[in-house]
C-alpha cells in the first residue's frame, strides 16, 4: 500500500510539474502576444498620428484654395457688375420708386376729380369760344 501511496503521490507531482510547465508556456506566449500587441498599438498610434497631420495639411491647402477662388470671383464679379451698369440700374430704380411714390401722391382721387374738372371746363370754354368765333364769322 506505501509503494501505491508512493506511486500515487509521483503521479500527482508530475501532473502537478507538467501542470506547472503549461503555466509558463502559457506565460511565454502571453507575454509574446501581449509584445506583439503593444507593437501593433504603437504602429497604429505612429500611422494616426502621421495620417492627422495630413489631413491638417490637406484641409489648410483647400480653405487656402478655397479663399483663392472667392477672392477672385468677387472681383471678377465687381468687374462684371460694373461692366453691366448694375449700379446704374439700381439706382434708376430707386429713383422709379421715389417718382412712383410722389405719383401717388399727386395722383389721389381729389387731384384727379379736381385736374379731370378743370380739364372738362376748358374744353368747354373752347367750345364755346369756337362757336362764338363761327357765329361772327
Amino acid at each position: 500500500m506505501a509503494e501505491m501511496l508512493t506511486d500515487l503521490l509521483q503521479n500527482i507531482y508530475k501532473r502537478i510539474a507538467q501542470l506547472g510547465k503549461s503555466i509558463q508556456d502559457l506565460n511565454t506566449s502571453l507575454n509574446a502576444l501581449n509584445i506583439n500587441i503593444e507593437e501593433k498599438i504603437s504602429n497604429l498610434t505612429g500611422k494616426l498620428e502621421e495620417f492627422s497631420n495630413e489631413i491638417h495639411v490637406t484641409q489648410t491647402k483647400h480653405i487656402d484654395a478655397v479663399k483663392e477662388i472667392g477672392t477672385g470671383t468677387t472681383k471678377e464679379l465687381k468687374v462684371i457688375q460694373e461692366g453691366l451698369g448694375l449700379d446704374a440700374l439700381n439706382n434708376l430704380i430707386k429713383k422709379l420708386e421715389d417718382f412712383s411714390n410722389l405719383s401717388e401722391g399727386l395722383l389721389n382721387q381729389d387731384t384727379v376729380n379736381l385736374l379731370l374738372s378743370e380739364a372738362i371746363d376748358t374744353v368747354k370754354s373752347l367750345k364755346e369760344s369756337l362757336k362764338e368765333q363761327e357765329v361772327i364769322e
